[in-house]
């Protein structure tokens, strides 16, 4: 209803302009017809925009929305139950990959592959056995960008171990192109949206995890660049 609206305003001026053109003589004829197809005309475009406006495809159908907030908590909520031990209360959904790495060795150090910076928290349990079994698990909450879910999309970090080292590479990158639809200017100038093309994104990573089940007497060392905590 409230799209009507620009539309009456739009004809009750033309009518208003067509009448004070024939009150006013023969003289402004000429120029009350050529007042009546501009609006009318531009009345034309109102409808023809209007119309196709709602079959432009949206994000929606593509994309589900999310609230940052909630991705914010949930990323909270994970980090928070990793580093108190409970990471098997955590949501399923959030795990990327599995890993069950034999190791029996006495010494194990966590580097950086090309030192390069590692974003993921990497926290470590403490088994109450020596059984040479590493077990990695690599958590990752939501994301978004400009409001659209991605999490679906995003790839895991990569464990290598080699040398008596466990290298940690990061994730692959993600590259992704949008195509943004406008609506036109003459719908824009009624809804008071702005007329131009947004080229600033909003961009939420959500946080990562990599949890660790060690043997009991495994000795651990970490590269500085690395964020590696024990379970409290």
């Amino acid at each position: 209803m409230v799209a009507i609206i620009p539309l009456l305003i739009i004809a009750i001026m033309i009518i208003a302009i067509i009448r004070l053109s024939k009150s006013s003589g023969r003289k402004n004829y000429f120029f009350g017809k050529r007042i009546h197809w501009v609006f009318g005309g531009y009345l034309a475009i109102l409808v023809i925009c209007a119309g196709l406006t709602p079959l432009l495809p949206t994000d929606e159908k593509i994309y589900k929305g999310i609230d940052v907030n909630v991705l914010d908590h949930a990323g909270t909520e994970l980090y928070e139950a990793a580093l108190a031990g409970n990471i098997d209360k955590v949501d399923s959904t959030y795990i990327k990959k599995t890993w069950n790495l034999d190791y029996q060795d006495q010494q194990l150090a966590i580097t950086a592959s090309n030192e390069e910076f590692i974003e993921t928290s990497i926290i470590v349990e403490r088994k109450t056995v020596n059984d040479g079994d590493i077990e990695a698990v690599y958590y990752k909450s939501g994301s978004s960008v400009n409001g659209m879910n991605i999490s679906g999309l995003e790839k895991p970090l990569q464990i290598k171990v080699e040398n008596n080292a466990m290298k940690i590479e990061n994730p692959e990158r993600l590259e992704l192109e949008f195509t943004q639809f406008q609506q036109a200017f003459p719908i824009n100038q009624f809804t008071g949206k702005s007329g131009y093309f947004s080229h600033s994104n909003s961009i939420y990573e959500g946080n990562s995890v990599l949890y660790l089940k060690v043997p009991k007497d495994l000795e651990l060392t970490a590269s500085p660049e690395l964020n590696v905590q024990f379970v409290e």
